[in-house]
């Protein structure tokens, strides 16, 4: 399946889309979801285990994890990267579950803050990040869109994307997920 009609079968399911990289000869042991996950990889592979049955998945192959399925994760030696729909069965990403998230996939996560008014010129960094307004708001303007997140909102800016900030007048507090881990594609 290509990418963009993934992910818009994803939204029209309502899941929220989710880009993900993760380092080379990840493991995860037995673990299970708080969501229904659906997933497209784009390069590399990943290794699922159900049931005692590893079935591995590669560039352009898609697979499904339902909510509370038990299962564990091998990355393969170039790392995977891949398109994931999650969708909860409250529909809300709270604060918690972020976390849960951020930790799972291998994030460092860190609290901050801006001034109210704060503005950043274009730049990008050499990190993924994935942010979560927990007071405040902020501008975030990439690919010639501008995109305000509030408290409970969340967003994902990869590694390279160029973008530009901009905090509202009451400032703004946050929690963001940080990884440095672009794997190799084919």
């Amino acid at each position: 399946m290509d990418k963009t009609a993934f992910e818009a079968e994803l939204r029209r399911e309502g899941y929220r889309v989710v880009n993900t990289s993760v380092k080379p000869n990840l493991v995860v042991p037995n673990h299970c979801h708080d969501f229904d996950a659906k997933v497209l990889v784009l390069g590399g592979e990943i290794t699922v285990t159900r049931d005692n049955c590893p079935t591995t998945f590669r560039t352009g192959q898609c697979f499904e994890v339902p909510m509370g399925c038990m299962h564990a994760e091998h990355v393969g030696p170039e790392g995977v990267a891949f398109l994931s729909g999650r969708r909860r069965k409250e529909g809300v990403l709270t604060l918690e579950a972020f976390e849960s998230d951020l930790r799972r996939e291998g994030f460092d996560i860190v609290n901050g803050g801006q001034q109210p008014n704060f503005a950043e010129d274009m730049h990008a960094h050499d990190f993924d990040a994935r942010i979560m307004v927990l007071s405040g708001e902020i501008t975030v303007t990439r690919d010639g869109k501008a995109d305000t997140f509030h408290a409970g909102d969340h967003c994902e800016i990869p590694a390279g994307c160029q973008h530009t900030t901009k905090v509202g007048p009451e400032g703004v507090a946050f929690i963001v997920g940080k990884a440095c881990r672009r794997p190799a594609m084919n």
